[in-house]
């Protein structure tokens, strides 16, 4: 039974928008607190030059969990400290931009009996994406090439919004070594790797203005696209998990 869970949210530079974000999280657990026996909230401040720290100290103190990485190390590096300081048997995280409605987290909870990694998709069969056109065809684009060059069998391997056992989590950051964001499609094709079952569930998903998806960001994700091909040519990933059950593959919702 899933009674304790933590919210992830790594935030850099984000003193603008994080506040709507933990309001919305916080009003969420208000909502489903009877549901749980632990219901946190914790934010990952990746090295911002901004305030977002302090306001987190300031305005959500006692509400919100935070920890800080002193230097600015990648949204996956942000994560991977968030998965290391979560004390619930399971995790969600999810992006400082408020851009999926937190009631989209009651989703992926419908079917975390059916395997240990819920993923959220913009881009599946009954999923709802309001993203300009430009960044949907650069999307589906890149989505093209992870599923040629690493992991094929989602729609969807960027989104923001997973759910995850907690030591599963752990097991994948470990073995993980991409601190961008292409730490996403990384996670997704370790799951696999070490037989561990992925549900991938469609949902709602608002555009946000003041992002951080530029173009360099695309450039730099197939970097690390790149060096995922490289270590698995390598044998740098371990072959199979001391944690799962066979390798079942990604299974729909």
């Amino acid at each position: 039974m899933l009674d304790d869970l933590t919210i992830v949210m790594p935030a850099f530079n984000e003193e603008r928008r994080l506040p709507l974000a933990l309001d919305r999280a916080l009003a969420w657990r208000a909502a489903r607190a009877g549901e749980f026996r632990r219901l946190d909230v914790l934010v990952v401040d990746d090295g911002s030059d901004d305030a977002t720290g302090e306001l987190v100290r300031r305005d959500f103190a006692g509400s919100v969990r935070l920890v800080t990485r002193p230097e600015h190390g990648g949204k996956g590096a942000a994560v991977r400290t968030g998965v290391e300081a979560v004390r619930t048997r399971w995790l969600c995280f999810t992006d400082a931009d408020a851009s999926i409605p937190f009631e989209e987290l009651g989703v992926l909870l419908a079917h975390a009996e059916r395997a240990p990694v819920v993923i959220g998709s913009k881009r599946a069969p009954g999923s709802q994406l309001c993203y300009p056109l430009s960044r949907r065809l650069l999307g589906a684009l890149g989505q093209r090439l992870i599923a040629l060059c690493v992991v094929s069998g989602f729609h969807d391997t960027q989104c923001g919004f997973k759910l995850m056992r907690t030591d599963v989590a752990r097991e994948l950051f470990r073995a993980g070594t991409i601190d961008g964001f292409g730490f996403d499609f990384e996670l997704l094709y370790l799951a696999k790797r070490l037989g561990h079952p992925v549900v991938e569930v469609p949902i709602r998903c608002e555009h946000q203005l003041g992002g951080s998806i530029q173009a360099s960001t695309y450039l730099s994700v197939l970097g690390q696209l790149a060096r995922v091909c490289s270590n698995r040519v390598r044998g740098v990933y371990p072959s199979r998990s001391r944690l799962g059950h066979g390798a079942r593959g990604t299974l729909r919702a």
